[in-house]
């Protein structure tokens, strides 16, 4: 247990691919951060309030993850997925979230990734609120999404909200809900998102 007004320790994984320090840089300074390379991964992990999970939209991550990401899971310690680098001509968030579900065997997207009329991403849209987190000015603006957005979510919605049915309201916390994030360090998405997440394990 972390005593009390000490740093909630966060421990960041992943291939060097994925922008391990860009995420690290993205989370605010109440949380001691640590960063490790799949090839260095030599951490004691319950000493960790949490573990993020770094992998490139289009490189994907090493198999040499998956040991450790069944390990966090037998110790249900909070974990989550950053997809990393969606500004990326090459990345493709959604394939990128199949191939997390299929090598960790599990994951939810809170978050669906809108894009400005030059392709890059420019907003999200939460399955749990239908809002648009909208980023396109560098601010980030919540506003209610229109009916097309509505309908063309509707399934990824349905199956969001069936996945978390019956959980707590700080599900992160429990261990036991593993979001799948979308992140952009040069557009700076995500990291709001990721930390709200994050919070939920502050100790003291």
């Amino acid at each position: 247990m972390i005593s009390s007004g000490s740093p909630t320790r966060i421990a960041i994984i992943g291939h060097e691919s994925a922008d391990l320090e860009g995420v690290a840089r993205a989370i605010p300074d109440n949380f001691s951060v640590s960063v490790a390379y799949a090839d260095q991964l030599n951490y004691e992990f319950p000493e960790f309030s949490a573990v993020v999970l770094a992998m490139s939209a289009y490189e994907g991550a090493p198999n040499s993850l998956i040991e450790v990401w069944n390990e966090l899971a037998e110790l249900l310690i909070p974990r989550a997925i950053v997809i990393t680098k969606i500004e990326n001509e090459e990345a493709d968030f959604d394939e990128a979230v199949l191939i997390a579900r299929r090598m960790f065997g599990e994951g939810v997207t809170p978050f669906l990734v809108l894009h400005a009329d030059n392709g890059q991403p420019c907003a999200f849209i939460d399955l749990e609120t239908l809002e648009i987190r909208d980023y396109s000015t560098n601010t980030l603006e919540i506003r209610a999404s229109d009916e097309d957005h509505q309908i063309l979510v509707s399934e990824f919605r349905e199956e969001y909200l069936e996945s978390i049915s019956g959980l707590e309201e700080r599900k992160f916390a429990t261990g036991l809900f593993v979001p799948i994030i979308p992140y952009s360090a040069a557009l700076h998405l995500g990291s709001v998102e990721l930390t709200s997440y994050l919070e939920e394990v502050i100790e003291g």
